[in-house]
């Protein structure tokens, strides 16, 4: 069966944006292509460019390039929630990390966001992957530990 890749794109090159870039670019390239990514720091773009990575001029060309279908958000906290519904709205994808939002109210009207555009919406779970939390869950699973 031939899977089409994702298209994703990250909105924030900081830290977390650039552990994005590179699991998607490194780990996941069966699965996911990295279309791109953008920064309103004018030097984390330049270091995208560095590493050969498409940085966007703008949030706007960013939703409007249709090979984008998810959108990674990784900027500070008390921005997720309007980046979020404007990559919705635009009719993609989100992955939001965390803190998703400041508050439920904001994360309420994320989520209702989504639901109204037909969109997925997560928050991302990047320790879920991690070998100790996996030795954990299997523990559990077998009830290993007893009631928890």
């Amino acid at each position: 069966m031939v899977h089409k890749k994702i298209g994703c794109a990250i909105i924030g090159y900081g830290g977390m944006g650039n552990w994005h870039a590179n699991k998607i670019t490194h780990e996941m390239g069966e699965f996911a292509e990295l279309i791109g990514v953008y920064d309103i720091n004018p030097n984390r773009n330049q270091v995208a460019r560095e590493k050969g990575y498409h940085f966007f001029l703008d949030e706007g060309e960013l939703l409007a390039d249709e090979n984008v279908q998810l959108v990674i958000i990784a900027t500070p906290n008390d921005v997720h929630k309007e980046i979020a519904i404007r990559a919705l709205e635009a009719g993609k994808n989100v992955i939001s990390e965390k803190p998703v939002a400041m508050n439920s109210n904001e994360l309420e009207e994320m989520i209702s966001c989504a639901n109204r555009c037909n969109k997925l919406f997560t928050v991302h779970q990047n320790r879920r992957w991690d070998q100790d939390y996996l030795s954990v869950r299997k523990l559990m699973e077998e009830n290993s530990l007893g009631k928890i």
